[in-house]
């Protein structure tokens, strides 16, 4: 078993544990999955929509992911004609509503990666919304291409 496939074990057995106080608005994540590259690349980006069903604004200020030795809020921005990236240190989710981290806006950079994950593996990825983490099990793929199910995690 690779090293991303007994983390994801353990990880799976860690996710019955309450991850956030109760009185945290309710957090849906659902679709994430992390973009596989080549495993000489020391970095990927991870994608996912985060749904507020609560009544009031989330902040999204942060986050980690198995495997990374940090990860860090992009977003992809067109100035003076080129795409750059820049980093976001807090993202709003409006009160019932939600924010696509997708390829070519907003996303998720995996940074330090002890090693690129492969198509098929999972990674845990958390955003830290409220000051707790909120976590759901992400699938490795090479593109976009929803997997035959996808993962959810309410909170």
């Amino acid at each position: 078993m690779s090293y991303f496939g007994i983390r994801a074990a353990l990880s799976l057995a860690l996710m019955v544990l309450p991850v956030a106080q109760a009185s945290q608005a309710q957090v849906v994540l659902e679709g994430a999955w992390v973009r596989a590259l080549p495993p000489t690349q020391t970095r990927t980006a991870a994608y996912l929509t985060v749904r507020n069903t609560g009544a009031e604004v989330l902040a999204i200020t942060g986050g980690t992911a198995s495997g990374a030795g940090r990860v860090e809020l992009h977003e992809t921005l067109e100035v003076d004609g080129m795409m750059r990236m820049q980093q976001q240190s807090v993202v709003e989710v409006p009160a019932g509503g939600s924010v696509e981290l997708a390829p070519g806006g907003l996303h998720l950079m995996l940074l330090d990666l002890q090693a690129m994950p492969a198509a098929g593996d999972l990674v845990q990825l958390c955003l830290t919304i409220g000051g707790e983490p909120v976590c759901v099990q992400a699938e490795t793929r090479r593109d976009a291409a929803p997997a035959k199910h996808d993962e959810h995690h309410h909170h």
